[in-house]
């Protein structure tokens, strides 16, 4: 998905299901509703110039920082091209909170819009917008202006894309002997992603960790712990970056000696992570870095009778 898709498209998105105050008249419940329908089904299908003609003639969508202002149809449409051309582009469903009439010709609308990537099991980013719209003198409303508020995307929205990149049984085995066995998939509650690993050495017990994964709404970032079974703990901060993520790692080891380091984990298509650790101290002294390479386990042959 293209950065600004969430962006651009939430803005223009009217009322699926509006939910209106009783005592106002249902002709205006109908076109809201008719008009929440037609951009749905324009955005799914991909028609940008379709889409275009449901604002005005001057219709703004405003971004999230509200720095970036496209204005009038030709613009939108333009837009909508790019973003809609995206093999990637999600579908979109509406979750409305309030529609107002502020005048029989202007109404404003609050709600969520979410969008889902192409892909079984994909799971869908949320953002929360505000839109005002206006109708025109053959009684359709039309969107004037609207505007990005803030992503609200829950918990596994927003470890959407590191889940697809790590979900699943990964081996590693080192030049100097060090096998890491890991397994990840989402836990019980569908928030959090949680794993486990099995150390083996030659010359040493296998050593047990488990690493959960989960979103940090306050500090709007990926965060994680990691635990090993000689008492060892380290917590992780995550960052996107051009090629996967970027883990600064704090903790302390089963001895009670602080660590740190930077992680960076490098998907190489959907069977391979580069996994990579530098500035690696270890109670005040610099350790070599680590570089290790995590193959996707084929799944087990099933059984025949």
């Amino acid at each position: 998905m293209k950065p600004n898709i969430i962006a651009t498209a939430c803005l223009a998105l009217v009322l699926h299901a509006p939910v209106l105050h009783a005592d106002e008249p249902a002709p205006e419940i109908a076109g809201l509703e008719k008009a929440a329908s037609d951009f749905v089904n324009a955005y799914n299908k991909k028609d940008a110039a379709a889409i275009a003609k449901l604002f005005t003639e001057d219709g703004e969508l405003t971004d999230l920082s509200g720095e970036e202002i496209t204005s009038g149809r030709e613009e939108i449409e333009a837009l909508y091209s790019d973003v809609l051309a995206d093999e990637n582009a999600s579908s979109i469903a509406i979750e409305v909170s309030s529609v107002r009439l502020v005048t029989p010709d202007i109404a404003i609308e609050d709600g969520k819009a979410h969008f889902t990537p192409p892909g079984k099991g994909a799971i869908p980013r949320s953002i929360a917008y505000t839109a005002v719209l206006a109708k025109n003198a053959e009684g359709a409303w039309l969107i004037a202006s609207s505007r990005t508020l803030r992503d609200v995307t829950d918990a596994a929205g927003q470890l959407a894309a590191l889940s697809a990149a790590l979900i699943g049984e990964w081996t590693s085995t080192t030049a100097d002997g060090v096998r890491l066995d890991l397994a990840i998939g989402w836990d019980v509650s569908g928030k959090f992603l949680s794993g486990e690993m099995l150390t083996t050495t030659a010359d040493a017990e296998p050593q047990i960790g488990t690493i959960r994964i989960g979103w940090n709404v306050a500090e709007n970032s990926i965060v994680s712990w990691m635990f090993d079974s000689e008492g060892g703990v380290i917590e992780g901060v995550w960052t996107p970056s051009e090629t996967g993520w970027l883990i600064r790692a704090e903790g302390t080891t089963a001895e009670g000696e602080t660590f740190s380091a930077m992680q960076k984990i490098a998907p190489e298509g959907k069977d391979v992570i580069q996994w990579d650790a530098s500035q690696r101290v270890t109670a005040g002294a610099k350790q070599p870095a680590n570089k290790m390479r995590l193959v996707r386990q084929p799944p087990e042959a099933a059984e025949t009778n």
